[in-house]
């Protein structure tokens, strides 16, 4: 989501919905007005008791841009180009999140400036770090064991997900040691079609996977790495599918079925997702979820263009009084910003289509620029579980969503994996690893 975000104020994304003012200091669940009390603490209690995995976080990236450091409150602080952050460590303890997965981002300019790998690097050592700084509160998973682990010892795993496949930079070595890093699903391409793989909303170059694409997918599935097509073209989704022996992700879509975003999974791959095992992660982006809130927010940059390409000569050299006044021409111009029930409305979609088994959370927490109406930060994940709740999803359903089928997933290509590298070793030959 990157290459779309923007800037909002903080009490234009607040308004209306909540008992707790976003001027809070302490990071807190937030019920909805008029919520059933009694529903509202049975949400509660399954998250307590519940371990839930999310996809998606580009905290990285302002962990090394911006030397963030996850014990800061972040409640009503904004990233340097204005965007409001979601993460921290109080706001991660209130999520009830086990598992949540850095993504290690790299823009796709580096294909024409160069130094994927390093950035990807630079990336990796942020999340390192946070472990190492804050040990009582994170500790680094590669394993659904070790999640599983992590929720006994009331810790949350910092697992890393490679969002932009050309970080490898061609190369199978690379993604073997990235692996070795900790590396657990590589997004094949973020906005950008490259040497081996098309994106969403970019020319093709491949028409899908190029023959060493195919490979990748071949040697994530030997090293037990999971294949995600979260912003790949439909084609590439479906090459992947076509080859994959592991259950592939797409860590942080929709469902094109509620909006037909190029972003998100359409019918036809999900139907495919049923024998695969895979799972569809949901974005909490308001562009994915709702056709109303993308229509509003493409006609909002076409009619402000010459304006934001003012403020950009005007304030070239300070990015900080750019990001206020792009804040405030914003807040001037709002566009309508579905709330958080659009959410379950992609859960509800994906489980007609492909079953509860294949459903999960991505939110991109710090990768988009806002989130649903009633929502503040990773604290509020728990409204997603209140709402199923409330359209009479049970509590085994809801746990599903919120990590088991993640967990099954990645077990899955664990053993997937085993099966595949045991059967090298008895051939007595790796000459198959190029």
């Amino acid at each position: 989501m990157k290459l779309l975000r923007r800037q909002y104020s903080l009490t234009a994304l607040c308004s209306g919905l909540l008992l707790t003012a976003c001027a809070a200091t302490v990071s807190a669940q937030t019920m909805p007005v008029g919520a059933d009390v009694k529903l509202w603490q049975q949400a509660l209690k399954i998250h307590r008791s519940a371990i839930i995995v999310d996809g998606h976080n580009d905290i990285p990236t302002p962990l090394v841009d911006e030397d963030f450091n996850l014990a800061t409150n972040s409640v009503g602080v904004w990233h340097k180009d204005g965007d409001p952050f979601h993460t921290d460590l109080a706001r991660i303890k209130a999520s009830g999140v086990t598992a949540e997965f850095f993504s290690i981002y790299v823009s796709g300019d580096t294909l024409k400036t160069g130094g994927a790998m390093h950035r990807a690097m630079d990336m990796i050592d942020s999340r390192n770090r946070e472990v190492e700084r804050h040990p009582q509160a994170l500790s680094a998973c590669t394993t659904a064991a070790e999640i599983r682990q992590a929720k006994k010892q009331q810790k949350t795993c910092a697992m890393m997900g490679i969002e932009g496949g050309y970080v490898i930079e061609n190369s199978l070595y690379a993604l073997r040691n990235f692996y070795r890093l900790g590396v657990r699903y590589m997004t094949l391409t973020h906005n950008v079609s490259h040497a081996w793989a098309d994106a969403h909303n970019d020319v093709p170059k491949n028409n899908g996977l190029s023959p060493f694409g195919k490979d990748v997918v071949r040697e994530m599935n030997r090293l037990g790495m999971l294949v995600d097509i979260s912003h790949v073209s439909e084609k590439v989704m479906n090459d992947v599918l076509d080859i994959s022996t592991a259950p592939v992700i797409a860590s942080h879509s929709g469902a094109r079925g509620v909006n037909d975003h190029t972003r998100n999974v359409p019918d036809a791959v999900l139907k495919r997702l049923v024998k695969n095992g895979g799972v569809v992660m949901i974005n909490f982006f308001p562009v994915f979820l709702d056709a109303r809130t993308q229509a509003e927010y493409q006609q909002r940059d076409t009619k402000l263009k010459a304006e934001l390409e003012a403020l950009q000569v005007q304030f070239k050299d300070n990015p900080e009084a750019r990001a206020l006044a792009e804040r405030q021409l914003y807040a001037a111009h709002p566009i309508y910003i579905g709330d958080y029930t659009r959410i379950v409305d992609h859960i509800d979609h994906i489980k007609k289509i492909a079953g509860i088994d294949h459903i999960g959370i991505g939110a991109d927490y710090d990768g988009i620029p806002m989130l649903p109406k009633g929502m503040q930060g990773m604290e509020d994940l728990v409204l997603v579980s209140y709402e199923m709740l409330r359209r009479g999803y049970t509590e085994f359903e809801i746990k599903q969503v919120l990590g088991e089928n993640f967990l099954r997933a990645l077990s899955k290509a664990e053993k997937v994996a085993n099966i595949q590298n045991r059967k090298i070793s008895g051939e007595g030959s790796l000459s198959k690893l190029k």
